[in-house]
């Protein structure tokens, strides 16, 4: 699989995992469009930097780079962050 880290406009940092047929800079593309609840009633689009890209082992181990996104990957922190979301 491939991962895209990202923060949002809360200082949040998450991990998105996708396919290996998708490129990294599409899904980037769409994640920016991703919105957020806010509230029961509203939502936000709520800004989605992308800070690292690379792909996910079966081990789930972040490695590697998006040559797309011209991004690394930072194999320990999203590794962590990756298990600590699943």
């Amino acid at each position: 699989m491939k991962y895209i880290c990202t923060v949002n406009d809360n200082e949040k940092f998450e991990i998105f995992t996708f396919p290996n047929s998708i490129d990294h800079d599409l899904m980037n593309k769409s994640l920016r469009k991703i919105k957020t609840r806010v509230s029961m009633f509203d939502t936000a689009i709520i800004n989605r930097e992308a800070i690292s890209a690379g792909f996910v082992n079966s081990k789930f181990e972040c490695y590697g780079k998006s040559i797309t996104l011209g991004l690394d990957s930072r194999e320990y922190e999203d590794t962590e962050l990756l298990k600590a979301q699943l």
